[in-house]
């Protein structure tokens, strides 16, 4: 069974190299998906785009990339959502795995209320980059 899962999980991640690459016939494709911040855009689309790029036996040059926010509240309050809620889990976190009972009880509160925030925020930025395989 065990098997029979990691093999399952090989597959599907082996699918998912360039999911989010938009092709184009005019040699300028497009990777874009949403993300929670401005910082973790670049490392995923460029091993999407060299991964695209390989297929294509050529390397992934970076043409134009940039973030917008596309959340549903404004960006201050998205922003402060994000960080109440990972202030929220790890703290709920520590009490549960640190505290007596009463504690633990309040720290798993806690930290469920900061999953919850966070899920409920969702990912605010949308991050595009234009590439080209040469």
């Amino acid at each position: 069974m065990k098997l029979l899962l990691f093999t399952l999980a090989i597959i599907l991640s082996s699918c998912a190299h360039h999911r989010d690459v938009r092709p184009s016939a005019k040699g300028v494709h497009l990777v874009r998906f949403n993300t929670e911040d401005k910082s973790q855009g670049y490392s995923n689309a460029i091993a999407q785009a060299r991964h695209f790029c390989e297929q294509e036996k050529g390397n992934a040059y970076v043409v134009k990339e940039g973030y917008k926010y596309v959340g549903d509240m404004d960006e201050k309050t998205y922003k402060n959502t994000k960080t109440a809620s990972k202030i929220a889990s790890g703290v709920g976190g520590a009490a549960f795995a640190f505290g007596g009972e009463k504690e633990s009880n309040a720290g798993g509160i806690l930290g469920l209320g900061g999953g919850i925030a966070n899920s409920v925020a969702g990912q605010g930025y949308q991050y595009s980059m234009k590439f080209k395989c040469k």
